[in-house]
């Protein structure tokens, strides 16, 4: 959807999250966060106790620290007002510390969606939700079975 006095506000927001996530999750560039996040961002991070973009720097540390060769796609990017929703894939080579996993050499692959709400060009807000189940489970720290 387009207001009348920006037609384009939706487009520029999609391209605002499609640079963003291309770069922090593909590149591991953290300092995208200080040009494309606001200061004083709220986040819905996962199973952070945070809620500030603090929370968003510890989740990418933690990240890189475990795992390379990473690569990263967008499998959908919708946006609407000032709202983007991202719907994406990373894979990536298991080959150090991931929080307190150790080290398994395996290739994952984690999927998950997040939700952005810009304002003046900047990001305000994001939730993001992701299968950690899988994840574990293609570490072999969960059996494949588990489930109903």
């Amino acid at each position: 959807m387009t207001t009348p006095d920006h037609p384009s506000i939706p487009n520029e927001n999609k391209g605002i999250v499609e640079r963003f996530h291309h770069r922090l999750w593909g590149d591991g560039d953290a300092s995208v966060i200080d040009e494309v996040v606001a200061p004083d961002a709220v986040t819905h991070w996962g199973d952070s106790e945070s809620n500030t973009i603090e929370a968003m720097r510890a989740d990418v540390e933690r990240y890189f620290a475990g795992f390379t060769d990473v690569s990263t796609g967008i499998d959908d990017l919708l946006g609407d007002d000032d709202k983007v929703v991202l719907r994406w894939s990373t894979t990536g080579r298991h080959t150090g510390p991931y929080g307190k996993v150790a080290p398994t050499g395996k290739t994952i692959t984690m999927e998950g969606v997040d939700v952005y709400r810009l304002a003046g060009g900047r990001i305000v807000e994001a939730w993001s939700m992701w299968d950690g189940l899988s994840v574990y489970q293609q570490l072999g720290l969960v059996a494949d079975d588990v489930g109903p």
